[in-house]
């Protein structure tokens, strides 16, 4: 392995503790809930889950367990005034799931997102789409994977397929 290696390595660590450096343009989530799988939509601040629940009050347990994985890198789920309010007994529900999703993220699984990444020099975009990985920095062009990638891969632990590392020689 050679210094240029061992060095976006090391960036990426510091990258990955570095939360506001990523900022998630878009994604598409399935989450595993109690009874059923779900799939969450994120695009540029906007939020779509297919939860009745959602349908119902603009936010679901689904969404607000994101919100909390990826706090700081996305808009939280916007107040939709044109929904009903949910009981307080639903709203101590949904809650209540969204903390056991949190902490459970093998029920969360990235499908396909956009992100910006802010690095020391220069912002990049990182895509992944069912574990097809990309970066517009140059190191990801020669290797297939960099710090960027790596950092996310940190991030997202056990919620997406790592990057393959190729040795270039």
């Amino acid at each position: 392995m050679d210094y240029g290696m061992i060095g976006q390595i090391a960036k990426a660590k510091l990258y990955a503790e570095e939360r506001h450096r990523i900022r998630f343009i878009s994604f598409v989530v399935t989450l595993q809930g109690s009874n059923n799988t779900h799939t969450v939509r994120y695009d540029n601040g906007q939020w779509a889950c297919d939860a009745s629940f959602f349908q119902q009050h603009g936010w679901s347990s689904h969404t607000v367990a994101l919100e909390r994985i990826l706090k700081g890198m996305i808009d939280p789920v916007p107040v939709a005034p044109d929904k009903e309010p949910a009981p307080q007994s639903a709203v101590i529900s949904q809650v209540e799931k969204a903390h056991k999703y949190t902490d459970e993220p093998s029920r969360v699984h990235f499908v396909s997102f956009t992100a910006e990444f802010t690095g020391d020099n220069h912002t990049h975009t990182v895509t992944y789409d069912n574990g097809a990985w990309n970066c517009t920095c140059n190191f990801f062009a020669s290797h297939k994977w960099c710090s960027h990638v790596i950092a996310v891969e940190r991030i997202l632990s056990g919620m997406i397929t790592p990057a393959q590392r190729v040795e270039v020689n």
